[in-house]
């Protein structure tokens, strides 16, 4: 049955505006200020902030964990934050291991209750055409590469790199592990940024943080938007109510994260309440394995 999901103070990155959402079978069919012609059942939002659900990295998620800590985590984590989706990240040591390592985490995350996307964690030292091939074979939308040395980075090959990144282009993802050396590790990270800036090459600038909401830019080059973390015409209804609390009308979707976590009241995966106030309505199995089928499709100018 459709309705209509009226007056939102909608929260989108740093825009807020004032929206109307006509809804059918767990999907927006429309966004537009008003439907005042239109006859359907209205939920007025007026009282609250709307933001579309938060994506976060986590590459440390509980696979291997009994059942009840895998839920708990999820609980805690993700669900209580106002997320049904995460990116994880699957540590890879050579080429070969590749598809049985995706294959194992598939089945993993079979009962998850929030959407997953798998990305791979490998050395630089192991970033070649053939690796980049046989990720795109799998369409894995986000290489996590870990930088070691900043010497390693100029021993890559960087023109096939990109040759072999088209066109499916999943960007490149820095990891600076922790060295003990302030200086080390900076010169590691312009490294990186002088190579990507002077190759072109589909990547990231910065390391991402874990269990951090993801960035627009993040989102956009991996391909996540707009299937998640999006409230447009055609996308799927998944989104957050936050209370509306006077002297708060300037608010960004960070915001809400990190200063409001308190003030969330509903999250809405799919068209369906899986929390309301404290009451949380855990579906295990539930998540899907988002396929990237274009990344970087949607992807700001750098």
């Amino acid at each position: 049955m459709a309705y209509i999901i009226e007056n939102a103070n909608l929260v989108k990155g740093q825009a807020r505006s004032v929206t109307s959402l006509l809804v059918e079978a767990g999907k927006i069919v429309a966004a537009n200020p008003s439907f005042s012609r239109y006859k359907f059942m209205r939920m007025v939002a007026s009282d609250y902030f709307m933001s579309p659900v938060h994506v976060l990295l986590d590459s440390n998620l509980p696979l291997n964990q009994p059942f009840h800590e895998r839920k708990d985590y999820y609980i805690k984590n993700f669900i209580l934050k106002g997320s049904t989706a995460v990116l994880t990240s699957i540590k890879i040591l050579s080429v070969r291991e590749l598809e049985m390592r995706v294959k194992q985490a598939r089945s993993s995350l079979s009962d998850c209750p929030v959407d997953y996307i798998i990305g791979i964690r490998f050395s630089s030292s192991l970033l070649d055409p053939a690796l980049i091939r046989k990720c795109k074979r799998e369409k894995i939308p986000a290489l996590f590469i870990e930088i070691e040395s900043a010497d390693e980075l100029y021993r890559i090959p960087w023109g096939w790199i990109k040759e072999a990144l088209f066109p499916y282009n999943c960007p490149l993802i820095p990891v600076f592990p922790e060295c003990g050396n302030r200086k080390e590790r900076q010169r590691r990270i312009d490294a990186w940024k002088e190579l990507i800036e002077r190759t072109n090459v589909t990547a990231l600038s910065e390391e991402l943080p874990e269990r951090y909401p993801l960035s627009g830019k993040a989102l956009k080059k991996t391909g996540i938007f707009p299937l998640k973390a999006s409230l447009h015409n055609g996308s799927e209804l998944s989104y957050n109510f936050y209370r509306k609390r006077a002297g708060f009308d300037e608010v960004v979707d960070m915001d809400l994260y990190f200063d409001h976590s308190h003030d969330l009241l509903v999250t809405v995966h799919k068209g369906k309440v899986i929390r309301a106030g404290s009451d949380v309505y855990y579906r295990p199995g539930s998540g899907e394995d988002v396929i990237i089928k274009t990344p970087g499709y949607f992807s700001d100018p750098d």
